[in-house]
C-alpha cells in the first residue's frame, strides 16, 4: 500500500506485527519453562489471559494496546523483580521497548 494512502498510525501498526509475534513466542516460552514459579507468584494465570488476548488480536495491535498492554507491562515489571527470571527477559524487554516506541509514534 502506498504511504500516501495509509491512515495516520497505520504504518506503525503494520510495523508492530513482527514484534508482537516475537513477544508472544517469547512470553509463551517463558510461561512454559517457568510455569511453577509463575504460578507460585500469582502471575501465570494473568499472563495466560493477556497472552490469549494478544494472540487473538495479533494482527490488530490497536485493540490489545488499548485493552491489555498496561496489564502486560505490570506483569513484566513483576517478573523483572524475580531474580530467577531477570536474565530470561532480555528479548521480551527489547520487544516491549520497540512496541512502546511504535505505539508512541502511532499516537495510541
Amino acid at each position: 500500500m502506498s504511504e500516501e494512502l495509509m491512515k495516520p498510525g497505520e504504518r506503525q501498526f503494520n510495523d508492530m506485527i513482527p514484534y508482537i509475534m516475537d513477544l508472544i513466542d517469547n512470553l509463551n516460552t517463558l510461561l512454559a519453562e517457568n510455569e511453577a514459579l509463575l504460578s507460585q507468584k500469582g502471575i501465570a494465570r494473568k499472563l495466560s489471559v493477556v497472552l490469549s488476548i494478544m494472540t487473538l488480536h495479533r494482527y490488530y495491535p490497536q485493540v490489545f494496546m488499548k485493552e491489555v498492554w498496561d496489564q502486560l507491562l505490570q506483569l513484566v515489571d513483576q517478573m523483572k523483580s524475580m531474580p530467577e527470571l531477570s536474565d530470561k527477559l532480555k528479548d521480551i524487554l527489547a520487544d516491549i521497548e520497540k512496541l512502546n516506541q511504535l505505539k508512541k509514534e502511532a499516537g495510541i
